[in-house]
């Protein structure tokens, strides 16, 4: 009899497991996994170079963006898929306008196991796909603010201390993000944005899923993150931008990476907007096109500010 009961415990279990869809409400759509196995199904193909052979994987699955539109769930202004181990990616709406996605439930003619799906984005990495999807949440889009102060790296991190394997990391040297982020803001739960030499973003908060990162410096000079908190797939790799609240750092090489991030962030930036210089002494004041172009003339500033 109590094998009786856990197996129709364990069937009830597997009929009602569904993806959670969250609309800019909060309100959750839930859509069985059933739903998704009697639709019309497609195939596709995406393709890796590894160790210069080039694999190809054969895929089963629907047209997710489709099917996202035929829901009528509403505006939204950034669409983010979460994973049953916290994995999370995260797109506005501007992008999602502008690629393919799929919902994959076989991969060679094999269904995946106990209902796994996977979203998959044909022609962007693998990084941005996601492995046993477990909820898709539309936002609003969050208002980031321009950064009221901006510290170089080299600066900034002169001050910070480098820790030789930092909790829970070994074999390495890093900063962490719990000493140094409250110099950057005092709020408890800090907004962060992320921005990577290849224009990669990502915005993440802590302490939740920042506690106990460190930012790694690598031997040839670069920044990495990592965090017990999220997935290794989401450390985010050469980092040259980090904006917590309303301060940010940034590397000097990479200066002219403040115009996509603006576009990206959404600023309001005028015609006419300035940048200001701390220089401890004294302050200069420069136009945005001869501080981008003459990035020298950041090194020696204690910090400096954009004014729209």
């Amino acid at each position: 009899m109590k094998y009786t009961l856990g197996l129709i415990v364990l069937l009830m279990a597997v009929q009602l497991a569904s993806i959670v869809v969250i609309d800019t409400n909060g309100i959750n759509h839930e859509y069985a996994y059933e739903t998704f196995f009697k639709l019309q199904p497609g195939e596709f193909s995406t393709s890796r170079e590894k160790d210069g052979v080039l694999n190809t994987q054969n895929w089963t699955g629907i047209r997710f963006d489709k099917w996202m539109a035929e829901q009528k769930l509403g505006d939204f202004a950034r669409i983010k898929f979460l994973s049953k181990d916290r994995y999370e990616v995260s797109f506005s709406k501007v992008e999602w306008d502008t690629l393919s996605c799929w919902l994959a439930y076989a991969e060679g003619g094999k269904t995946f196991p106990k209902q796994q799906f996977r979203i998959i984005f044909p022609f962007l990495r693998e990084m941005h796909w996601v492995r046993d999807l477990d909820r898709v949440v539309l936002e609003n889009e969050k208002d980031i603010a321009i950064p009221r102060k901006v510290f170089s790296f080299a600066n900034f991190f002169q001050h910070q201390e480098l820790i030789n394997d930092p909790k829970p990391f070994k074999r390495m040297q890093g900063y962490s993000l719990d000493l140094f982020l409250g110099e950057l803001s005092e709020k408890p739960v800090k907004d962060i944005i992320l921005y990577s030499a290849d224009d990669l973003i990502q915005n993440l908060i802590y302490p939740s899923q920042l506690s106990g990162a460190v930012m790694e410096l690598t031997e040839d000079g670069k920044y990495n993150l990592k965090s017990p908190q999220i997935p290794g797939g989401m450390w985010m790799k050469d980092i040259v931008y980090l904006q917590c609240d309303n301060s940010a750092i940034i590397n000097l090489k990479y200066i002219s990476k403040l115009i996509p991030i603006a576009k990206t962030l959404a600023w309001d930036l005028s015609p006419e907007v300035r940048v200001v210089i701390d220089q401890g002494t004294y302050v200069e004041e420069l136009s945005f096109a001869d501080a981008l172009s003459e990035p020298m003339l950041l090194e020696s500033a204690e910090y400096f500010e954009i004014i729209p």
